[in-house]
């Protein structure tokens, strides 16, 4: 029986993001069926291990993503600004609202927004409903961002997006806890090189809400496998965290 046709968990889909979570990037990588097996297995692993799952798709994929993989949070790639009128070959939230994407992933290395941007986009996801990730690749573009009341930061520094491994991560520890401070209603992702599973493990171990992998899982020879290996990590990783504040 192939993943597709088997039994969804009988747990309700949650509505809302929470700690831990983990997020897979298809980019355009993959085609629609693949799209669809990967998130039923991701979504399936995220229920098992209590992590909240972020898919982020091509417009297109959204709503038959989010239909076949509901305990997966299917967030489109980006948006425009355009407000609903004549507009033609523009993407607006009011789209990715009806398409039933949950949110929307925002200032992505490969597809920036303008600063003066950031703020209007984000408030016209929210008007939709819509969740936002928003990227940030410097501890003073996290700062710019937290005023903004954002769902998610994903601090991505460019120099890691797309590096096999991205090692250590210092500055994980004290942005967090400015964040917390400042904003504490918005969730604190932190990925670029989180190519194994023992990268998100650190990452997570290091006090983030949240991670997330591309190439760790979609270019694996058995994405299924590594992606439910990555979100046991993100588990594992967030549970050594919460010992040591408790010890």
């Amino acid at each position: 029986m192939s993943r597709a046709a088997a039994a969804k968990p009988t747990v309700p889909a949650s509505t809302t993001i929470a700690a831990p979570f983990f997020e897979i990037g298809p980019k355009n990588l993959l085609r629609l069926p693949q799209v669809v097996e990967l998130a039923i297995a991701a979504g399936d692993a995220g229920v098992r291990h209590g992590v909240s799952v972020i898919l982020t798709v091509p417009t297109a994929m959204i709503a038959p993503v989010q239909s076949a993989a509901p305990h997966v949070f299917v967030f489109a790639q980006g948006m425009d600004l355009d407000r609903p009128g004549a507009s033609v070959g523009r993407t607006i939230p009011e789209a990715l609202a009806d398409a039933g994407a949950r949110g929307v992933m925002l200032n992505h290395d490969s597809n920036p927004l303008a600063p003066e941007d950031l703020a209007p986009a984000i408030g016209r996801a929210q008007e939709n409903g819509l969740m936002t990730m928003v990227c940030a690749g410097s501890d003073d573009e996290v700062r710019s961002l937290l005023p903004l009341g954002p769902t998610i930061v994903l601090y991505e520094p460019p120099a890691l997006i797309g590096v096999a491994g991205g090692g250590d991560r210092p500055w994980i520890g004290a942005i967090d806890r400015e964040a917390a401070a400042t904003a504490p209603d918005v969730l604190m992702m932190h990925a670029g090189g989180v190519s194994q599973p023992d990268d998100a493990y650190r990452i997570m171990g290091a006090g983030a809400h949240g991670t997330g992998s591309t190439s760790g899982v979609v270019r694996h020879d058995r994405p299924l496998e590594a992606a439910e290996r990555f979100i046991e990590a993100t588990r594992r990783g967030y549970e050594s965290a919460r010992s040591q504040k408790t010890a």
